[in-house]
């Protein structure tokens, strides 16, 4: 391998696992530990953002059991821009994604319903090795 190919190689690593990296970024200390459920909404007063964040507090024992955490993003913020960007969100007054434990995107939806982000991932392999352990009664 010639010099020019081994750093086309090498520029071409760099740039993917930067680019890897980045786009990771804001969600990397959840990455295998948990699953994650991003809102969207336009505004705090978005009817659907309300509806979410009470069904997460009526059923946090289900939200905690299966490992998700919540991240609230309104339009506006700098985390919001981000992320919409980089999981291709529309430009709606709100969308939510699910993030597997994996990073990987496994919804894509604009309605807030926890009852069926729960029954999506408890047909996930990684939750049915889990449900041997819960803890909700």
């Amino acid at each position: 391998m010639g010099i020019n190919s081994f750093a086309f190689l090498f520029i071409a690593t760099s740039a993917i696992c930067m680019l890897g990296s980045l786009r990771a970024e804001p969600l990397t200390e959840y990455l295998w530990k948990r699953r994650v459920v991003l809102s969207f909404s336009a505004a705090k007063s978005t009817p659907e953002r309300i509806s979410l964040l009470k069904q997460i507090e009526q059923y946090q024992c289900e939200f905690d059991d299966r490992q998700m955490v919540h991240i609230d993003l309104i339009a506006g913020s700098s985390d919001h821009q981000l992320l919409s960007r980089q999981f291709s969100v529309p430009n709606k007054e709100f969308n939510l994604v699910l993030l597997g434990k994996d990073g990987d995107v496994k919804l894509l939806t604009s309605q807030p319903s926890l009852a069926n982000l729960l029954t999506l991932i408890d047909t996930m392999p990684m939750r049915q090795r889990e449900l041997r352990i819960g803890s909700c009664p």
